[in-house]
């Protein structure tokens, strides 16, 4: 982990190598290879009486598009990817809480909003440096809170469908859209 302050930088093929899998065993400390194992290529330990089969699953991240006023609340990101753009709150989810609770979490963390999740907007597939990853993203309404930034986001603001800030994501950019198309009405 970086000081506090100190910034952690992989270039993209260090952050891909990171997601390949164990060098070694976790329960027995043999090598690790690759080998077919259900239906695709798996890091398997070498050690035939162990069986431990490494599976790199997706990241699962929640986010919301949070309203206030037929306004969107939107984060200006601070980090990589998309420093400098702007998204909605969201973030990675942690062991013990929903989805749900997630993108609220999430929201408070980097703007200082609370939020109400109403519905389920889609669920998203992503791949990038980091590796693949979920997003669900919701729908909620802003129900209290003021602007405060967090550690990965520099500015807070609401946007209406036809002022929108330069979007990091592809996914916030399918939800804009559907917003925009009328397709995420009110409850």
């Amino acid at each position: 982990m970086p000081e506090s302050g100190e910034e952690l930088s992989l270039s993209v093929a260090e952050a891909a190598s990171l997601r390949q899998g164990f060098t070694y065993c976790p329960r027995c400390r043999a090598a690790m290879v690759n080998r077919p194992v259900y239906g695709r290529v798996r890091r398997v330990c070498s050690d035939p009486t162990c069986k431990f089969v490494q599976f790199i699953d997706p990241k699962v991240t929640a986010a919301v598009m949070a309203l206030k006023d037929g306004r969107v609340l939107m984060v200006r990101r601070t980090m990589a990817p998309g420093r400098g753009q702007w998204c909605f709150p969201g973030g990675f989810m942690e062991i013990g809480e929903t989805p749900q609770q997630t993108a609220a979490r999430e929201c408070r963390e980097e703007s200082g909003y609370e939020v109400e999740i109403t519905r389920l907007i889609d669920v998203f597939y992503y791949e990038d440096y980091r590796g693949s990853g979920v997003l669900i993203m919701y729908k909620g309404h802003v129900i209290g809170g003021q602007p405060q930034t967090g550690d990965d986001s520099d500015q807070v603001g609401f946007f209406g469908p036809d002022d929108l800030p330069d979007l990091a994501f592809d996914t916030n950019r399918q939800a804009i859209a559907l917003w925009q198309e009328g397709k995420l009405p009110d409850e």
